[in-house]
This record gives C-alpha cells, structure tokens and sequence, in this order.
C-alpha cells in the first residue's frame, strides 16, 4: 500500500471515517492492585509451572483455550491512540474483570510525534504486549527479523473472530499481511470499505437556481459555476465556490482523475498489459491537471484548497457546494454535518452519483485491501495465545458492538424504526467526563460489517453503491504486499513525492505550468524514478502470482 507523505494519516483517517481523535500524552502505570492470589495456575504460563483452567483445557495442548476461564490474573499493556484513551473506565473496569486481567493503556502522542515514540517502545524495556502502528514498514521489518513479534498464525486459525471477519469483508486482507512463509506477526487493524467516498452536493443551491443535479463532468463544471457566480446562498454577496475539499492531498479532485484510465494521485496504476507505472507520472494526470487549474483560474474552487486546510471548518462556514467526501457523512450522528446544520439549518447536503467523464465510466476512488494500521503481540507478552484468544473474542459481533457502543438501554435505544439512538455516543464529551469508555481500542480492530450500528440503512447501501462503482478502477491500481520490500522506492520516495506535490499544487494553483510537464517527468527520472519503476515491475509481477496462490488455496480450502 503506497501512502501519501503529506498529512494524509491525521484525517484518514477521520476515512475513513470521519473524525479521529488524537491525544498527545504517553500512560504510565495504572497503579491497580496486582496482588490478588488464585487457586490455579494459568494456561501456557511462562514461568514454567503446570498450566491448566477450571476447565482443563491448555494451550500446549494445541486445543482452543477460554479466555474468560482462567483463575490467575494477566498484566497486559496496549498501545492506543485512537478512540477513548482515558484510564479506568467503566469498559475497560469490564473487560479486566471478564477476562480476569489487569490492563495498562500506553497512550501514544498525535499523528507527527507517534512513529518516533513507537519506534522507542520498540527499542526499549517497557514495549507494550499489543502494539498498534500505522506506515512504518521497514521498522515492522526491523522488528520482524530481531524476534521482536509473536507469530499468531496458528492462533488466527484457532481463535476464527478476527479471521473470519476478515475473510467475509475482503479475503485479500489477510494476504497482505501474511508472510510468504505463512506467519502472520502484523494484525490488520482497519480497512476501510471498498470505497468509502462519493460526491456529495449542496441540494438547496440547487433548487435555489433552479439546477439539476449533474450527470456528466461538464454539467458539473456548469454547476461549479453558478455556486460561484450566481449567489445560491440569496445574500447578495459574491462569497460563494463550486468545490471545496481538503488539501492533504489531491483527493478533492476525483470527479476529474476518474475521468481518465490509469492516472492517480498518489498510487501506482497498472494498464491491460500488466504494466507497471507511477499514477502521477501518467499522461492522463497531465490531463487531469489542466482541467482542474482551468477551474482554479476561473474562481470555482475554494482559493485555499492548495494549502492543508479544513475542509470540515468551510463546510460549516457554507461557503461552497461540492464536495468528494466520506460517505459516513450520511450518518446523523455525523459531527462534520452536525456542525454544519447547526450553523445552516435550512441547507441541504445530499450525496449523489459520481458524474461521467471523458472515458464515460463514473468510477469511486478505491480503498486497499491491505490495511492502513497494525497491531501486534510483542515478545513481552507473558502467554500469547491467551492473550491473542482474548483479543479474538473482544472482537466477536456482540462483544465488539459493547465494546464501542455500550450497553442497549443504556448507551443506547433504537427507535421505532431500528434505527440506532445514542444516549452517550462514543464521541460525545460525556462519553469522555464521565470515564465511560466506549469506543476503547478503536482501530485494533475496527468492524466495518453489522457491529457498525451507526450506520442508517441508507448509509450502508450508499457504502455498498460507492464499493461496487469501484472495482474497475480498483483493477488499475497497485497494492504493495510489503512497501519496504521496494527499496528504491524507499530510498527516493521523499524526493519524488516533493517534487511530485510541488508540481501538481504549483499546476492547480498557477503557478506552474501544465507545459512543463516534460521538464517535471524528466526531474522525476533524474530522482531514480526510472530505478523505481523497474523494481516495482518486478515486484508486482512476483506479488501477482502468490495472491493467485493464496486466494486458489483459500478457495480450495473452503
């Protein structure tokens, strides 16, 4: 999976989907009391007594052990930084008492300050037993090859929850994460859906003048225009735009990339021949480029979209009526749209097909397969398989929707018509002063199947619609088993993506010329482009044939 080297991971986050809490202290000790006695001793114990549960059942056995049947108490830590963070709460009091374990949560610093602090764990006495990381691909080799990772393949057979999930959403997950001698030491921690955005339109604009909705690319510039020069908002003021995104990367602009085959903004794509290319290297993004900064020109699109900006804030503030964004934002539990309506509750946001552009095949930009995040059972880990078994049943159905949404009645209701009713949602501040903690371990394991209860129904078919308008895009576009095992890329990947962000923003916003594009393919080249692209085809080609492989035997398997 190739990742943007701009601030991509700080909302994608949100991808996915939608707002990602992140916190900028590092837990200590938990200070409970750790000297409780028990009768038995604890399957698969470290220490080298006899192991065994009421029950009977061990883990050297190779039988599945119980999580919730063991006599001795466990000290586990978990590194967290997504979702509820807080100490003590009232889910996590629950989990140490079902599970009969003492839990410390290593609290990791925001999205620019994480990876250095990982990495120090890593390196360190006090490494978490459940590590949690995201990118950081030739670290996790690091951390692979010095045994710092517990292999949990036998375990995900064993212990089906995780694995099962997996394989019903998308069976290639599992692939990416597997070795290719079969072990696992990485856990996929979330994957979005298929595609996990549409185009998304201010419907009161529209019928303040008297618009349809568009169909095709050049309806949809024509609608960019009138938001812009034809007052939609009725204020008399010249204060309104077509487009509005966010500028972490070139995301905003996909109505225009899907127009053209085998171009994108930061992937690489391949063509009907197998062959290999760099998305923004492409010919059809030169295309791609001059039609959105013709647009720029023109004043249809937010000014401040070349920079990193917020587009949540802009929303909220109303001043544009287009946008290529999470389709989440359905949910009316949606903080972006929440804070939007209340400051226009009279407007009208509403998702619509993807319009048709010059190869007349509307294609949603596609999610990977792979996930974006990790974790793993470390080294320090006093008895794996039963802290990989428990884990696995923290993320059953049932448990998992505890886990996130609390109890029914109390956390929640559903209304009349099944619809789920927040009492204490998992992102309400009472959630937070009130230690409740749900939503603990978000993104160790992150359901996108029924346990998301949030979802409306409209919500889940609008995901299932923008999934299915993916797949022949999804067809064109490279997923990487291993990113590290791309050494060129890895070593001139920061110059390439700076030379590549400061040509395309310079485009869009100006101040470069789309003329140039030969002097910018040949700055490339001279980058070690060409270098990477050869390693990437043959890569690509090994990486083809194991997941026919892989997905063959999963076939046969079954």
């Amino acid at each position: 999976m190739i990742l943007p080297l701009k601030s991509y991971w700080k909302k994608i986050l949100s991808c996915l989907l939608a707002a990602i809490l992140c916190v900028s202290v590092l837990a200590g000790c938990n200070g409970k009391d750790k000297s409780s006695s028990q009768d038995s001793t604890t399957p698969g114990n470290k220490g080298g007594e006899t192991s065994g549960t009421e029950s009977g059942d061990t883990s050297s056995s190779g039988e599945k052990v119980d999580p919730i049947a063991y006599k001795d108490p466990m000290d586990i830590s978990i590194a967290v930084m997504t979702g509820f963070t807080q100490s003590d709460s009232r889910v996590e009091k629950m989990l140490e008492e079902k599970y009969n374990v003492d839990i410390e949560l290593v609290v990791l610093p925001g999205w620019t300050d994480a990876p250095s602090k990982i990495s120090l764990l890593m390196a360190g006495d006090d490494m978490p037993n459940i590590m949690w990381w995201w990118g950081m691909d030739s670290e996790f080799l690091q951390w692979k090859d010095a045994g710092l990772l517990v292999d949990v393949s036998e375990y995900l057979n064993k212990y089906t929850n995780i694995r099962d999930y997996y394989n019903k959403m998308d069976p290639k997950t599992l692939f990416y994460a597997t070795e290719d001698d079969g072990a696992i030491y990485r856990i996929p921690g979330d994957v979005s859906e298929p595609s996990c955005e549409c185009l998304w339109i201010r419907r009161d604009w529209l019928d303040n003048l008297n618009l349809d909705v568009p169909t095709t690319i050049g309806e949809l510039e024509e609608v960019m225009r009138a938001f812009t020069e034809d007052d939609p908002d009725g204020n008399g003021q010249k204060d309104t735009y077509g487009l509005g995104g966010d500028g972490y990367d070139f995301r905003s602009f996909w109505p225009w990339i899907q127009s053209y085959d085998y171009t994108h903004y930061d992937r690489f794509t391949v063509d009907d021949q197998d062959t290999v290319h760099y998305g923004p290297a492409q010919e059809n993004t030169k295309k791609w480029l001059a039609d959105v900064a013709d647009l720029y020109a023109k004043g249809y699109i937010t000014p401040n979209i070349t920079q990193d900006t917020d587009r949540d804030e802009e929303m909220a503030n109303g001043g544009f009526g287009v946008t290529y964004s999470w389709c989440a934002y359905n949910n009316p539990d949606a903080q972006t749209m929440i804070s939007f309506y209340d400051s226009n509750p009279d407007a009208k946001w509403v998702p619509i097909d993807l319009v048709k552009g010059e190869n007349g095949n509307p294609e949603e930009d596609p999610a990977t397969s792979a996930a974006w995040c990790y974790f793993a059972i470390t080294k320090t880990a006093a008895d794996p398989e039963r802290l990989y078994a428990m884990y696995d049943d923290m993320c059953s159905l049932d448990n998992y929707v505890e886990r996130r949404y609390g109890v029914e009645g109390e956390d929640y209701t559903f209304d009349e018509n099944g619809l789920y009713q927040p009492v204490i949602g998992p992102e309400s501040e009472e959630n937070n002063t009130r230690n409740i903690g749900l939503n603990l371990f978000h993104n160790l394991f992150n359901r996108k199947d029924e346990g998301l209860i949030s979802n409306t129904p409209e919500t889940t078919a609008l995901f299932k619609k923008s999934g299915e308008n993916s797949r022949d895009r999804a067809a064109q576009l490279v997923e990487w088993k291993n990113p590290a095992s791309l050494t060129a890329w890895v070593d001139c990947r920061t110059d390439i993506e700076d030379e590549k962000n400061r040509y395309m923003w310079g485009v869009v916003a100006g101040t470069e010329s789309v003329d140039t594009w030969d002097n910018y393919i040949a700055t490339l080249n001279s980058l070690g482009l060409e270098d990477v692209l050869t390693e990437a085809q043959e890569v690509y080609d090994l990486e083809k044939q194991k997941l026919e492989d892989y997905m063959n035997n999963k076939v046969n398997q079954e």
